[in-house]
């Protein structure tokens, strides 16, 4: 194989170190019938490894000379599948339901888009039983934190809503190539939920998480009831019921107590 040209452009920084890869491997893989969506394989560093575990693995790939390398690296495997999409652009509903099972998704994914392959992955949470994403440390640490840390924010509530999270593997930055700016974090998203949190209307809860975190140096209150434009004494009976202190910050919030909050609105006739 000659060798590959990394595109900054495409944010590639390909993860190397094999003691890693193989336990991402592992994880990932827990049952043979597994059929695995990777997300941007590059040259195939963790595909390796999941081909070896997994029913099936679907490669969604943008690089063209990746799909080169990948197309040569594993010819003759019939487990595999290459792809050539922008993962953005993949329709993944489509495709998942023609596989007839849920799946698993798995990438070490570009920081630049973090955050829409997220809400991707959110988006299609009916056909996908888990996913494993290699992210930035730093949204790694923000998606998992919880009510009373200064990073917890609308990233955290909103992967927390709809999932389990949980960091399961840091990766120095010198794990990769090109080496980058900062360290990595493998994360688990279980779309499985041990406790499910009930919202009679999901954009009003959004609605309210968005206010909260706007500035969120402020008191809650003063966001909820600008949003809202309610009085400050209603705002405060509000609060109240979802027994939210009005002093409190947002960052002082749980999602269960935003969830009261939303469905105590949704009752009142509040959107």
């Amino acid at each position: 194989m000659g060798k590959f040209k990394y595109k900054k452009y495409l944010g590639q920084n390909f993860l190397h170190n094999t003691a890693k890869l193989n336990q991402m491997g592992d994880i990932i893989c827990s049952n043979r019938e597994d059929i695995i969506i990777e997300i941007g394989p590059g040259t195939g560093a963790l595909t390796q490894y999941l081909i070896k575990k997994a029913k099936k693995v679907i490669a969604v790939e943008i690089d063209k000379e990746a799909i080169s390398k990948l197309n040569e690296k594993f010819k003759g495997i019939n487990n595999f599948e290459i792809i050539n999409c922008d993962f953005l652009k993949f329709d993944l509903k489509e495709k998942i339901k023609d596989l007839k099972q849920k799946v698993k998704v798995a990438g070490n994914i570009p920081y630049y888009i973090t955050g829409p392959i997220i809400e991707k992955i959110i988006q299609n949470r009916e056909y996908i039983e888990k996913a494993y994403l290699t992210v930035q440390k730093e949204v790694a640490e923000r998606i998992v934190a919880k009510e009373g840390s200064k990073i917890y924010g609308s990233l955290s509530v909103f992967c927390q809503f709809y999932a389990d999270v949980k960091i399961l593997l840091k990766i120095d930055r010198k794990s990769f190539f090109p080496v980058p700016d900062v360290d990595s974090s493998f994360i688990e998203f279980d779309f499985n939920k041990k406790e499910k949190i009930k919202v009679y209307d999901e954009s009003l809860f959004f609605k309210i998480i968005n206010c909260a975190f706007a500035h969120r140096r402020k008191m809650f209150i003063n966001n909820f009831k600008n949003t809202f434009d309610l009085s400050s004494q209603d705002a405060d009976i509000f609060l109240n019921q979802a027994q939210i202190n009005n002093k409190s910050r947002a960052e002082h919030i749980s999602i269960l107590k935003f969830a009261q909050l939303s469905n105590i609105l949704y009752n009142s006739g509040i959107k």
